[in-house]
């Protein structure tokens, strides 16, 4: 790098250290420039606190972007960039430079004024902006608190407010949702209509959910209508114990939910019911990657929009995307207990549970797809052999075809509850019945 350059942002960089713990403004970031690159900072959001060196300034978009960060109090370290827009950031103090990133900022910048921009280049996005337009993202429509106008794709502007229908369903699909929010005549009659259901699915949305935290909403898919529980208004405990927990504990009736850690550890905790006969469709996706992978199980599981986009070829329109911000998940999720509930969060409600009872049926057919491979085995074993062959097969033993699907035959024990049959490894034969 030139030694000029060099030298010429050293020394704005020098008088910006000068005043230790120098309080900077945005103004003042865009001011310096280039020469703000590898600024070690304290940074003070919305969001919260944060420490690190700023890597990226982009006017335009206005933005900045921190590297190595880590929390100020606890000292855990965040792998990757992170980005904070301009009108999310309350104060910026200087504590110091970090060398290294300084000279590899800049050099970066150099080569960029020599050599012009690149037409193809690796560019790294912060995760959690990764999907939305940054340019125009807006934080009360990222958090829910008022509806997003879906995006139109290139159609035309007399279309814009239609969005094309969910791929046809496999099964009856619920096509409304009802708010009950009184342990009155409504209550009861959506408890029986429930109870007369083989498959149901489930939901909650709450304030930091769990064994400590508060339930606002629980949601109950059936096949023709979803029922909305307001548990802040009606009280979750006495609903629960009037009728509602009987259903979760309800060993005929199965439960298909996403993610079930987080509302077995608060229904178990803090009102006694315990689900049973549930299927839990992000474990069902786990166990597919292990059979997909051959026994490897995967670091990070998948969220309800990712699946439902996946498996049932939902668009993202379709979906309902819940933003919390890490530093102030509890306030941004009080927007559950408004009164009365924003309708779009009321469609979200509905909408996390509605196609829960479809995805299991996709799930199940990736889980069975070895089993189907045996049974297609199984139908063929005699059907597509000649008669010389069939009749020296022994049918208490695996079909061969069967056999080659393993890694290895094993010798197993089998055990007939006939009281005529006696059974062993190599033969059946009938012996007679004890007399008493």
């Amino acid at each position: 790098m030139d030694k000029k350059v060099t030298s010429e942002v050293s020394s704005v960089t020098s008088a910006v250290l000068e005043d230790e713990q120098r309080n900077l403004t945005v103004e003042d970031i865009l001011e310096l420039g280039d020469a703000c690159l590898g600024l070690r900072i304290l940074l003070v959001s919305r969001e919260g606190s944060y420490m690190g060196v700023i890597n990226l300034v982009l006017p335009s978009s206005r933005r900045l972007s921190l590297e190595k960060v880590c929390n100020p109090k606890t000292g855990k370290k965040r792998v990757g960039l992170l980005t904070f827009f301009f009108q999310n950031i309350l104060k910026i103090t200087v504590i110091g430079e970090d060398r290294e990133a300084k000279e590899r900022l800049l050099k970066d910048v150099y080569q960029e004024d020599q050599r012009g921009k690149q037409l193809l280049m690796k560019k790294i996005v912060p995760p959690h902006l990764i999907g939305y337009d940054t340019n125009h993202l807006d934080e009360d429509v990222l958090l829910g608190r008022v509806e997003n106008n879906p995006v139109t794709d290139g159609r035309d502007s007399a279309d814009k407010g239609k969005l094309p229908p969910p791929p046809p369903a496999r099964i009856p699909r619920p096509a409304k949702w009802l708010i009950i929010d009184n342990l009155d005549d409504a209550y009861v009659k959506a408890l029986e209509f429930i109870k007369n259901e083989n498959t149901i699915s489930i939901g909650l949305e709450g304030q930091n959910l769990g064994r400590g935290g508060t339930l606002a909403w629980f949601s109950v898919a059936t096949s023709s209508i979803i029922f909305l529980f307001d548990m802040a208004k009606i009280g979750a405990g006495e609903a629960f114990q009037r009728g509602l927990g009987g259903v979760l504990r309800d060993k005929t009736v199965l439960k298909v939910v996403h993610d079930c850690r987080v509302m077995e550890d608060m229904l178990h905790h803090q009102f006694d019911v315990n689900l049973s006969n549930v299927f839990d469709t992000q474990a069902a996706e786990v166990y597919v990657y292990m059979l997909q992978h051959r026994g490897a199980v995967p670091s990070f599981v998948s969220g309800l929009p990712t699946l439902l986009i996946r498996y049932l070829k939902l668009l993202p329109s379709h979906v309902f995307f819940s933003h919390v911000r890490q530093e102030c998940s509890e306030n941004d999720e009080l927007v559950w207990f408004e009164r009365p509930l924003p309708s779009h969060l009321a469609e979200g409600l509905a909408r996390n549970v509605m196609y829960l009872r479809e995805l299991r049926l996709e799930l199940l057919d990736l889980i069975l797809v070895d089993l189907n491979q045996v049974t297609n085995l199984y139908l063929g074993s005699l059907r597509d052999k000649d008669s010389v062959t069939i009749s020296s097969l022994e049918l208490h033993v695996v079909p061969a075809e069967v056999q080659r699907l393993g890694k290895r035959t094993v010798s197993n024990s089998v055990i007939d509850h006939d009281p005529y049959v006696h059974c062993s490894r190599d033969a059946f034969k009938v012996v007679p019945q004890k007399r008493y």
